[in-house]
């Protein structure tokens, strides 16, 4: 039986509390520019193509080589801000990808802008991540999902809020100074991450000990409460010993980290193709504005559902089924999306995958200190999500292949939906117990830890 997670007392619900009013809604808005990447590259597609001579292949070339490059640095990226800090090492993220998305508006061809994409790869490599683990700092695992769930919403918000304002850019702002929409598509929407990148440096505290803004007796309460839950966990958890090598390619860690490579490829394949499949589904001609409000639908909803789904498993101590049953529902909305007879039931499946697939993004997150001992546990975030970024690359790449080859997107939104439901079926392997109760793994609880 799941033991129950222990319960804040009242001195730390007040300590998280603070915490939480002064960093989740800067992380979050770190955290909405930087999908905003991945939307304004979607929509520029739309007209850049023609006028590059960019094919859907190419452009999916450009998210696999950007994604290749992302997952090269992920893990030195992680090691990085462990040792500078996360205030100076995300601060240099954010600076350098803002000046690198910026810079694809000068883009002259094909060559031009795979090579601009894969500097924005290797400067923007790691914040996820990071993000993640500079959350290890302030909150106990028991905490996380719900603290993630606040800036993974991030994604939908970019998406949907993205979608909205790159259509206008598009429409209205083409031409304008003798620049094509586009171009303004990725200057509008690169500058914003150099600017908060200087914020960072002024606002967030690399660590509770650090913040100037928690009293003493705060830092002391929740410093000792994000210890206590760590110690509790590396006494009673019989973790696997070894290499930390061994330990990233532990049957289990693995077979989390590849449903996260197909979860990942799912939402790297609506992020960046969805402006193009609600053309394909609705009409071509119809304005970009109206295209940009359909492909900001879906993400829309999610906004609500992520917290939610997120504050319900941590409720019941549960992230099991509550990451299998949502991921297979979402395939089945890419199929639906297939195989339905009319535009609306289309975009309805359309609607299901995302909906369903999103809110698991943050349990996710949750599953590397499950498995890992705390020694491992940055190393095992950013591996994990190398693998979500190589699930990225392949699977936008295979949709651009499949879209010219085939010349729709029947193939592809197949493909999409088989892998989504795979990813599914792979995390029935996990054993179950790891899952549950704190994140900890209840059967070794019985079990003196290693040397007692």
């Amino acid at each position: 039986m799941a033991e129950s997670a222990p319960s804040f007392n009242a001195e730390e619900e007040a300590a998280f509390k603070k915490v939480s009013r002064r960093i989740l809604w800067f992380i979050l808005l770190l955290a909405i520019v930087n999908y905003l990447d991945r939307t304004n590259a979607g929509f520029a597609q739309l007209t850049m193509g023609k006028e590059l001579g960019i094919s859907a292949f190419v452009f999916g070339w450009s998210v696999t080589i950007f994604s290749i490059v992302y997952a090269a640095f992920e893990i030195p990226s992680n090691l990085a801000l462990q040792k500078f800090g996360a205030r100076i090492w995300l601060a240099r993220i954010m600076i350098t990808w803002g000046v690198a998305s910026a810079g694809c508006a000068l883009a002259m061809g094909a060559s031009s802008y795979l090579t601009l994409r894969g500097l924005v790869g290797a400067a923007e490599a790691g914040f996820i991540p990071g993000l993640v683990l500079y959350l290890t700092y302030w909150y106990p695992q028991y905490y996380r999902a719900r603290a993630q769930a606040s800036f993974m919403i991030s994604q939908p918000i970019a998406i949907a809020g993205g979608s909205i304002v790159s259509g206008l850019i598009l429409n209205n702002l083409d031409g304008f100074g003798g620049l094509s929409g586009w171009r303004w598509l990725f200057i509008v929407e690169g500058l914003p991450a150099i600017l908060l990148g200087v914020m960072i440096l002024f606002y967030l505290s690399d660590r509770p000990s650090t913040a100037h803004w928690l009293t003493p007796r705060e830092r002391e309460v929740i410093d000792a409460a994000v210890r206590r839950e760590a110690e509790q966990r590396e006494k009673t958890v019989a973790f696997k010993k070894g290499s930390l090598l061994s330990m990233l390619f532990s049957r289990d860690m693995l077979l989390i980290s590849l449903a996260y490579f197909t979860l990942i490829g799912n939402f790297g394949s609506g992020g960046y193709w969805t402006p193009q499949i609600v053309r394909a589904i609705s009409r071509p001609d119809q304005p970009y504005w109206l295209t940009g409000l359909l492909s900001a639908g879906p993400y829309l909803l999610a906004i609500a559902a992520i917290p939610a789904w997120s504050t319900f498993s941590d409720r019941i101590k549960e992230r099991y089924w509550c990451a299998i049953i949502p991921m297979a529902i979402g395939g089945v909305g890419w199929l639906v999306a297939v195989l339905a007879p009319t535009a609306q039931t289309q975009y309805l499946g359309l609607v299901i995958a995302q909906l369903f697939t999103l809110p698991v993004w943050s349990l996710f997150f949750t599953m590397p200190s499950s498995v890992l001992p705390r020694t491992a546990h940055a190393t095992g975030i950013a591996f994990m999500n190398t693998m979500g970024m190589v699930g990225a690359s392949v699977a936008p790449l295979v949709i651009g292949y499949l879209r010219d080859t085939t010349g729709g997107f029947t193939a592809p939104m197949t493909v999409i939906g088989a892998s989504v439901i795979a990813g599914a079926a792979v995390m029935l392997l996990v054993p179950r117990h790891l899952l549950v109760g704190t994140g900890e793994n209840p059967a070794a609880r019985a079990a003196p830890a290693a040397g007692e």
